[in-house]
């Protein structure tokens, strides 16, 4: 069977952004990394009878701090990096989605003693389905 259309829609965001799915990010993680979690979906029926489906995407991005650099510095150009990648392309995604949009971002800043730096943002993707199938 086909993959549905959300599983389309995060597997195409995952690529474009370069991450992981549903992958737990830590100090033990290969770095760089990044990982992407569906999590949230919120549906309307339009007016012509499809689903408007808005998914709630979460998107961690880890690395090593660079003492040099600074975090703040470090963490905006993470920050940038990853708006750059999720945000400068396509909006439909090959006409799989309606927007991408960004809603939020933290900077985890390393705490004394760690070595790992973090950007936690937040996105939501606009898609349409049939209101009788996801594949569709």
């Amino acid at each position: 069977m086909a993959d549905s259309i959300r599983e389309q829609v995060v597997a195409e965001f995952a690529t474009r952004i370069s991450a992981d799915r549903a992958l737990q990010l830590d100090g033990a993680s290969e770095l760089p990394a990044k990982a992407v979690w569906d999590f949230t979906e919120t549906a309307e029926r339009t007016r012509y009878g499809t689903l408007s489906i808005t998914l709630g995407l979460s998107v961690g991005y880890m690395a090593e701090f660079d003492r040099v650099k600074g975090a703040s510095k470090q963490g905006n150009e993470m920050l940038a990096e990853l708006l750059e990648d999720a945000l400068n392309n396509d909006p439909t995604m090959g006409g799989l989605a309606q927007s991408i949009n960004y809603i939020e971002s933290t900077v985890d800043y390393p705490e004394p003693g760690q070595n790992e730096i973090a950007i936690l943002a937040t996105f939501e993707i606009v898609y349409e389905t049939s209101s009788t199938t996801p594949y569709s």
